[in-house]
């Protein structure tokens, strides 16, 4: 059965294409229209771009998943006769702002089993997007989502998935082949309106005025958390495991860090937010996994996107094993609610048996032919037929390469198209982020080959490396990474799997042959905070404003012309 599934959350909308349960095609609205963490409406381009990559027309879907976004309001049949009126004038002035289904459902949910299917309009809804009216619809929230797409990385009988992200925090139980939630704040009417960790964290990038949590994360490296405590003392955990907090006594959360921000540097306040996360979590998770025996852990949800949070949990926890869905914003939940309708289609027994791993799935557009033409057109310079050995030279020389595979792999394509550069040389990272318009302190990714992985960071499997963990170096490795080093000794490595990512995996054993490095360092192929580039013409956009010196394909190495 052919699957469309669809995000519109207010930021990083998006939709993705299944058959059954193969991964054809999944496009975050921000990558076809440019505006990072774009969304506040139906994502209908990235719905018409995954539907062409596979091949399809939008009368072959069979079943529709729809997380509980926002949706215009023309779309709510349950809208009081004022409300309609309101919203009748907002449209015929053209400001017909969307409406969320999350918080409709919660005003109208008591008693009703399936409020998504009651408060929308479905057949207009299906007429609108050209889909058939019989087709199943299922709506998903967004933490059943990232809970599956984290479970569907392992292949354990018994383990912890715990998300966690703005709306709050979930905790579900894999045990005695059944998957079982023991809380989930999204659902719980007793949470409406509480202040979830996530919550917190986004108030302290608000009064930061920084872009966004993983901007936060990665300042938070450069300071020390000696606000820690302080703010510990208006969080806890209780005897369920669930992370609670209370800042009455401040005159509200929101006034609280904005007195913090003006006394204090910004990178003390973010480390100071990252300790309390780490504390909560962990406290958390290691008290419901000696609770219910058990021996795994599976993360998901946007707050363990940071490496460095990630890590720490896990040291705090001690899991045999750690399960992980790659680092990406929102923009995967699409997949998630395909996953959980699958779930609810087959039973967890038959999706255990037939599930596959997402992580080093291409879900882009194939550029593998259109790549050189581009470049050649624009009179860039071929400077060789033997890209492999030629982009390995220039790393040496201290020289900043694109990257650019085919076809993009996960959800930024971080993998496939990625400026990497000499990590040997010092301040590379500081120099490259300044020449890609980011901030110097942003750390880069050490890309390695996945029979070096355990020779780089031993005790590392190649899961929790594609899934994005941060951890210790060897030793003998330490000197030769300093610009790939964050502030505590810590790296970010990510393990490049030949079959997957073929151009980086040849460029990688190249590099180690000539230097006797294993690792390349890389940054996303992006200027600034905006999406990683895609089509070849942002790519070649890129080479000619100067910020790379070449691009390197699976056919040639160029560099920007006369």
């Amino acid at each position: 059965m052919l699957v469309l599934g669809v995000h519109s959350g207010w930021a990083d909308a998006g939709a993705t294409v299944f058959d059954d349960y193969t991964l054809l095609a999944a496009v975050p609205l921000a990558r076809l229209t440019g505006m990072p963490h774009d969304g506040g409406r139906l994502p209908v381009e990235a719905i018409a771009e995954c539907l062409d990559i596979a091949g399809l027309r939008a009368d072959e879907i069979g079943a529709l998943s729809l997380s509980h976004g926002v949706f215009p309001g023309r779309y709510y049949s349950h809208l009081s006769l004022p409300r309609r009126l309101g919203r009748g004038l907002r449209q015929f002035f053209g400001r017909d702002t969307p409406i969320s289904l999350s918080d409709e459902t919660r005003r109208h949910a008591e008693g009703n089993s399936r409020p998504g299917e009651s408060l929308l309009d479905l057949p207009a809804l299906l007429d609108d997007l050209g889909l058939n009216r019989n087709i199943a619809v299922h709506f998903h929230r967004d933490h059943d989502a990232q809970a599956l797409l984290a479970l569907n990385e392992t292949g354990w009988d018994n383990g912890l998935i715990f998300t966690a992200d703005e709306q709050g925090c979930s905790a579900r139980v894999l045990k005695y082949g059944r998957l079982a939630t023991l809380y989930d704040d999204e659902t719980d009417p007793a949470m409406a309106g509480a202040l979830s960790p996530g919550r917190l964290l986004g108030l302290g990038v608000d009064a930061l005025g920084l872009p966004d949590a993983a901007t936060l994360f990665a300042l938070a490296g450069h300071g020390e958390p000696v606000l820690g405590q302080a703010l510990l003392a208006h969080l806890k955990v209780d005897e369920a495991g669930r992370v609670q907090a209370d800042f009455s006594a401040e005159g509200g959360p929101q006034r609280w860090l904005r007195r913090l921000v003006e006394d204090q540097p910004p990178a003390l306040v973010a480390s100071s937010l990252q300790f309390a996360l780490t504390a909560l979590f962990g406290q958390a998770i290691t008290t419901l996994m000696r609770r219910h025996e058990l021996r795994h852990l599976a993360l998901g949800g946007s707050l363990f996107a940071d490496p460095r949070l990630v890590h720490m949990v896990a040291q705090a926890a001690q899991p045999d094993s750690l399960g992980l869905y790659p680092r990406v914003s929102n923009a995967a939940l699409p997949l998630g609610g395909v996953l959980d309708l699958l779930l609810q289609r087959d039973g967890f027994d038959i999706w255990r048996q037939r599930h596959k791993p997402l992580a080093g799935m291409a879900w882009g557009r194939d550029y593998a032919a259109d790549i050189d033409p581009v470049l050649g057109n624009a009179g860039c310079r071929l400077v060789s037929h033997d890209p492999v050995r030629a982009a390995a030279a220039l790393l040496n020389a201290g020289k900043l390469v694109a990257c650019y595979d085919g076809r993009a792999i996960g959800a930024d394509g971080a993998a496939a198209r990625v400026v990497v550069f000499n990590g040997g040389i010092a301040g590379a990272a500081a120099l490259a982020n300044q020449r890609l318009e980011r901030p110097g302190w942003l750390p880069p990714v050490v890309y390695v080959a996945r029979v070096g992985l355990g020779l780089l960071c031993p005790g590392l499997d190649v899961a929790q490396a594609q899934g994005g963990i941060a951890a210790l170096p060897a030793p003998r490795w330490r000197d030769a990474l300093g610009s790939g080093l964050l502030p505590d000794g810590l790296l970010v490595p990510v393990a490049v799997d030949p079959q997957d990512q073929p151009l980086l995996a040849d460029l990688l054993a190249a590099y180690a042959n000539l230097t006797e490095l294993p690792v390349l360092l890389g940054l996303p192929l992006q200027a600034g905070f905006a999406p990683p580039a895609d089509a070849p013409a942002e790519a070649l956009q890129l080479l000619q404003d100067g910020r790379i010196d070449y691009i390197v394909t699976a056919s040639a190495v160029w560099e920007r012309g006369a």
